[in-house]
């Protein structure tokens, strides 16, 4: 009776180690749900540092970072692929935004980001790229924004790509980002978020070449009304400010509504950040 239990047990082992098929669908499913956690950059300077402001050897060392603990860049489209259910992303994704457009993204960024090969969503506000292209006022890291020429280039770029963060909204008053005023009705709030929200895409249309659905929120305000809005005109991924990660399923876009960042303080150490992140 001994002698039969112990050739069970090995008939069982062997069967276990032949029966691959069963162990590839355990992974497949695995992979139906992933973790993402979004960074959110602004500007890049060598001569002050901020809750806003990092150093490019801060910004290369966090890429350092996330290549020596396996995580693979991928743009906010990638996730939008995902959650529509189409293609896949890697077992450990992060995503690296950069909000407002500075000039000191292309400056410093560009070359940290082509040379260690990893990936950027840039969310554009309009009238800062305007004023700097119209006004000549352009190339200097510590003010200047991103001309349409450069948004151009960087949306062309393998390592880049180019979000929405409205043309004239990026301010506290007369309405906190893209917030709805107390005097507005909703039709006359719909009819201002989508002029302003439109004219920046006729702007990446006109003088570009292309057009973006990837919205990133003024201060990370936003409203039930204003994702309806947007919305309708064409965007499927929304960048807000809350912290956190983002738990995405294939096939479920729902999450792609309200996908929340780490915002990237100088006044932290990489090391720091991504503590704070619950990255490891």
């Amino acid at each position: 009776m001994k002698r039969l239990l112990i050739f069970v047990l090995i008939l069982s082992s062997l069967f276990c180690l032949l029966a691959g098929p069963i162990e590839s669908e355990i992974v497949f499913a695995d992979n139906q749900v992933v973790d993402v956690p979004i960074l959110m950059y602004h500007s890049i300077l060598k001569s002050r540092r901020g809750q806003y402001i990092i150093s490019p050897d801060d910004l290369k060392n966090d890429l350092l970072w996330l290549k020596e603990h396996g995580y693979e860049s991928v743009f906010v489209s990638d996730l939008i692929n995902f959650c529509e259910g189409n293609g896949d992303l890697p077992e450990k994704p992060v995503v690296i935004t950069f909000d407002d457009g500075h000039y000191n993204n292309y400056y410093y960024a560009k070359p940290i980001f082509e040379e260690l090969q990893f990936r950027a969503t840039i969310n554009i506000v309009g009238n800062y790229s305007e004023y700097s292209t119209s006004s000549g006022d352009i190339d200097n890291p510590n003010y200047s924004h991103l001309t349409w020429e450069e948004i151009k280039a960087l949306q062309e770029n393998e390592f880049f790509e180019i979000g929405n963060h409205t043309y004239n909204m990026h301010n506290l008053k007369p309405r906190y980002g893209i917030g709805k005023k107390a005097s507005e009705d909703y039709e006359t709030y719909k009819k201002n978020l989508t002029e302003d929200v439109t004219r920046l895409e006729d702007c990446f249309k006109d003088k570009c070449g292309f057009t973006t659905n990837i919205f990133a929120y003024p201060f990370g305000k936003y409203s039930t009304e204003s994702c309806e809005i947007l919305s309708s005109l064409g965007f499927k991924a929304f960048l807000t400010c809350n912290e956190g990660i983002n738990h995405l399923k294939k096939g479920d876009e729902s999450k792609l509504k309200t996908l929340k960042r780490y915002n990237r303080s100088g006044l932290m150490t990489t090391k720091e950040f991504f503590k704070h992140a619950g990255m490891s």
